[in-house]
């Protein structure tokens, strides 16, 4: 029986840079799975995507998953939804070797 490539990879763009990323689980919440992607380091050490704790007048950041609507081609923040917060890639239908984009969000500080 062959044995079959369960692989999950998502091309993420932040800040003009692109980088195909291995999920390992992408089943995890996406809090976890941005958690993850925020301490990835490349085969130099270094980490791959830096991510600002604040914006450029001081406010701090937080940071979302978004996916180009493929009809109006605006980027979709993918939010959780309100009292949930264990959402996975599936619940917003994103599968392996889509693109997602990091958005920065300053929130009131």
């Amino acid at each position: 029986m062959a044995e079959t490539n369960n692989e999950f990879f998502l091309n993420i763009i932040y800040q003009n840079k692109s980088v195909k990323f291995r999920v390992m689980n992408p089943d995890v919440p996406l809090s976890t799975l941005m958690y993850n992607l925020r301490h990835a380091t490349g085969k130099d050490g270094r980490l791959i995507f830096d991510f600002p704790s604040v914006d450029a007048s001081g406010a701090p950041l937080d940071y979302f998953f978004g996916k180009e609507d493929a009809e109006c081609h605006e980027i979709r923040v993918l939010r959780p939804r309100i009292g949930h917060t264990d959402q996975t890639l599936a619940d917003y239908n994103i599968h392996s070797d889509d693109t997602i984009h990091l958005i920065p969000d300053p929130f009131p500080g």
